[in-house]
């Protein structure tokens, strides 16, 4: 099984697909039409639609919101954690008070809930390129919805200027005591906070038993510090060459930059190792065998 985080992984930063991973993809689509290909993402399932389109993996399920929900292939909810509302509305009024902006993720779209004014990037704009569907929530009583439990809060994010992440994060810490929670980051200026015990790993497990396939069999692929958990969970992980510090540190392998086409180089390196363009060194592979019970062996020689 392969598992892959998308924004900064399948993503180049135009938020496109690399030709290089697109055919990478569709080949083993073609030759493994049975060998599970899943996103998981911080992003929401309607936002990576082309994506799941694009690359004919829309028979599978997928993992999104850092694994806060879990869907069919249908796009059906199977598994949904949410934020405490009275947390929700709390952060929301710290971020009012310090003027900066807060995304509040439901399922299929995205509540402004604050929008930083006079700052040098229009955050708004940036957090549209990731998920489009945002809609100004600003004067409306949309957190009024989420206190009575109408709308649940899979996530937070909350995009800022990279000098004043590690204030913001000790500042929720000390603010919210006794609330348990995750901050994770997908990108070095966005922070991002999701319900305590989601995890991309979760996901991962989830979608294992699902597909009764070993953790040891799953290729997985990354570049932000909420795929370290993921990581560690896959017998192989993956990092891209614009990855983070902290995914480096765990994988077992590295190829190049997102824009680079770095997973689809990868995954030629494995599946059609003779194919021109598939001349990317992976250092220490042996062999990636069995990477999901019941389908082909794939087996590589250094």
């Amino acid at each position: 099984m392969i598992l892959s985080d998308v924004d900064g992984t399948l993503f180049t930063d135009k938020h496109e697909l690399h030709p290089t991973t697109l055919n990478a993809i569709k080949y083993i689509r073609e030759t493994r039409p049975d060998l599970p290909i899943i996103p998981v993402t911080g992003k929401q399932r309607v936002s990576c639609g082309s994506l799941i389109d694009d690359l004919d993996i829309s028979k599978f399920p997928a993992g999104c919101l850092h694994g806060a929900i879990l869907y069919d292939p249908q796009g059906n909810v199977e598994q949904h954690r949410s934020l405490e509302p009275t947390f929700v509305r709390g952060v929301t009024d710290l971020m009012k008070k310090h003027n900066k902006t807060t995304m509040l993720y439901v399922a299929d779209w995205v509540a402004m809930a604050s929008l930083e004014q006079g700052g040098k990037t229009d955050w708004e704009a940036v957090s549209r390129g990731f998920d489009p569907c945002v809609r100004d929530a600003r004067e409306t009583d949309f957190l009024d919805k989420v206190a009575s439990g109408e709308e649940k809060i899979g996530k937070i994010f909350l995009p800022m200027d990279e000098e004043d992440v590690p204030t913001f994060l000790d500042l929720l810490k000390t603010s919210f005591p006794d609330t348990p929670f995750k901050t994770t980051r997908a990108l070095p200026y966005i922070i991002e906070i999701v319900a305590d015990g989601v995890d991309k790993s979760g996901a991962l497990e989830y979608f294992c038993s699902k597909f009764d396939i070993k953790p040891e069999n799953v290729l997985t692929f990354g570049d932000g510090e909420n795929d370290v958990g993921m990581f560690k969970a896959a017998g192989y992980a993956v990092s891209m060459g614009n990855a983070m510090e902290a995914p480096r540190k765990a994988a077992d392998y590295a190829t190049a930059t997102n824009n680079e086409g770095g997973v689809g180089q990868f995954l030629d390196r494995v599946f059609r190792p003779s194919f021109p363009d598939a001349a990317l060194p992976v250092d220490n592979i042996k062999s990636l065998d069995s990477l999901s019970a019941g389908h082909d062996a794939v087996e590589i020689v250094a």
